[in-house]
């Protein structure tokens, strides 16, 4: 029997702690099944890690729960022409059970403490598919009288159910399971972190990969491992946001390089807490509440300080609100050098959980610098890019047939005769008000167009913040073969040079093609003049038909779109 099937067959039943924290008959989900086979793995290599890697408090509640949820409310058959939001108040005024209210006050006499309420489906985190983000996570703060608490944490377990219906997921079941139902469990986690002042939060949140398909440098394999890390709640770590990366194997290595002005714009600012009196997620900027670093004696770690008048980056020794044209930046640049036993434990457990699982893994985490403690918050096998065959990027073509040109985060790919590119013109959107409104076009055009076609626009699609790109949804661009992200300079416009991200996922596990273009930049090659033709068919967005094909050479790092009309 090979380790994949090995895998595929663990029994979470024979975890010997689900006894007491399984609620229910009915199946745990994948990612309740990761963390008891985690739990499992961590305990057959003990001595290895020592009891530095911990999992934290959880109840797992089975798909039995939902299913009752659904039959009470007499949700069985949803009408399939009822809108997102009309299901969403069918669910907000929905009631559990008598006995499943019952059981969820005896949870809260055990946990009182801030909970992440974590999806656990029937279909998350398979070899097959990983459903990445399609599913919701909530917080909550746990605080008040014991009926506010419960109300709080059912409003948490309803959210969770009803993302089974949202727009993302139905699509991505649509595209990949088929005809396969869908049942939702759902995690009870302790919330790892510390309250300071009414917030409460990790220290270091993030996320690793065993294998790194998206390189930004050749001086990187993909064996080398890579994780990715922020400062606050995870939230902002599987977005199309801001956060260190490291290379395991050359923890010096920044995707955005050494040039302090490109470290200030690729570098975290805004962070997440959970509010403990209003129960929500916040996010603030560093430099709006820079109070909050008083709170880290070892912050020099992580934070350094940006000089926009000398373009410098020093190191922070005291926290000085006073200091003009400078501002906070999360660099974590001495973090390495200070906490090399934390790489040194990812290190092995990828080693192990590569071993016990038989293929590669992802893991999700939280760690504290002062007090030395890793917590493992979910491991699931990774969604991994089928290696395309050694790629011959053809010597003969023309310059003027060249429409874009980079060299940097690309794995092996080859698209031949591609019909359409949808494209997005950078200055027209940088300019639009409603940038939501070009994510709406896109999302419509995907459906209409229909085939495989290439996305192309300004900076990071799918990011949260439409500053940063065109912030579509996975509904909007499941059609796309390859998604080419432009970076201009003037505009802030940056590629994602990260791998990590939900985004990624499903890159990875799609086998879209994705090439980063730097606009001005050597080797790069954006043939403006050649989008300029064509007609906008709706705000700043053109449709171009005809025959393109793209070749990207990972081991060169090379990669193009070129026309042969």
């Amino acid at each position: 029997m090979s380790d994949i099937i090995k895998y595929q067959l663990y029994d979470p039943k024979k975890n010997k702690n689900n006894k007491e924290r399984v609620l229910g008959s009915g199946f745990i989900g994948g990612k309740a099944t990761g963390l008891s086979f985690a739990e499992d793995v961590l305990e057959k290599y003990k001595d290895i890690f020592n009891g530095f890697v911990k999992i934290p408090e959880s109840i797992f509640i089975s798909t039995e729960y939902y299913d009752s949820f659904i039959r009470y409310n007499n949700f069985d058959m949803i009408d399939e022409n009822l809108s997102y939001d009309e299901i969403s108040l069918m669910f907000r005024e929905a009631e559990f059970p008598d006995d499943i209210k019952a059981t969820f006050m005896k949870i809260l006499d055990k946990m009182e403490y801030p909970l992440a309420i974590r999806s656990s489906s029937y279909l998350e985190d398979n070899i097959k598919y990983s459903f990445a983000g399609k599913y919701h996570t909530t917080f909550i703060a746990n605080k008040g009288s014991k009926r506010e608490r419960l109300i709080e944490l059912e409003r948490a377990i309803k959210e969770v159910y009803l993302s089974v219906f949202g727009p993302d997921a139905l699509e991505y079941r649509k595209k990949h399971a088929n005809d396969e139902k869908e049942q939702m469990g759902v995690i009870i986690q302790r919330l790892i972190g510390e309250q300071r002042g009414i917030y409460f939060y990790p220290e270091i949140s993030g996320v690793g990969f065993s294998k790194n398909y998206r390189r930004w440098t050749d001086r990187i394999k993909v064996d080398d491992g890579v994780i990715r890390v922020v400062f606050g709640l995870g939230t902002k770590c599987t977005g199309r946001g801001y956060a260190r990366i490291f290379s395991l194997t050359n923890l010096k290595l920044r995707p955005e390089g050494n040039n302090p002005e490109e470290i200030e714009k690729n570098s975290q600012e805004s962070f997440d807490v959970l509010n403990l009196v209003t129960g929500d997620v916040e996010s603030y900027n560093i430099n709006d509440v820079p109070q909050f670093l008083k709170y880290h004696t070892w912050i020099n770690e992580i934070v350094e300080k940006y000089l926009q008048d000398d373009r410098a980056i020093k190191d922070v020794l005291t926290i000085d609100t006073n200091e003009k044209n400078s501002k906070y930046i999360f660099t974590f640049k001495n973090f390495a050098r200070k906490n090399r036993n934390f790489f040194n434990i990812i290190e092995k457990l990828f080693n192990v959980f590569e071993k016990e699982m038989g293929l590669s893994v992802d893991i999700e985490f939280t760690y504290s610098p002062k007090n030395q403690e890793f917590y493992l918050l979910q491991v699931r096998p990774l969604s991994s890019y089928e290696v395309f065959r050694k790629v011959h990027i053809p010597k003969n073509i023309e310059k003027n047939c060249i429409l874009l040109k980079g060299d940097r985060m690309l794995t092996n790919g080859v698209l031949k005769n591609i019909p359409y590119i949808l494209y997005v013109d950078p200055y027209i959107y940088s300019r639009q008000r409603d940038k939501f409104a070009i994510a709406r076009i896109v999302g419509r055009l995907n459906k209409t167009i229909g085939d495989k076609y290439i996305l192309i626009g300004p900076g990071r699609w799918g990011s949260s913040n439409p500053i940063l790109g065109v912030p579509v949804i996975y509904n909007d661009i499941s059609n796309a073969a390859m998604i080419v992200e432009i970076g201009i300079s003037q505009d802030n416009y940056t590629p994602e040079l990260s791998y990590g991200t939900h985004f990624f996922a499903d890159l990875d596990a799609e086998h879209i093609l994705y090439l980063p273009v730097f606009d001005g930049y050597e080797n790069n090659v954006f043939n403006y003049e050649w989008f300029r033709k064509g007609v906008f068919i709706d705000t700043g967005v053109k449709i171009f038909e005809g025959h393109f094909d793209a070749y990207l050479d990972g081991e060169k790092m090379l990669g193009y779109v070129v026309s042969n009309e």
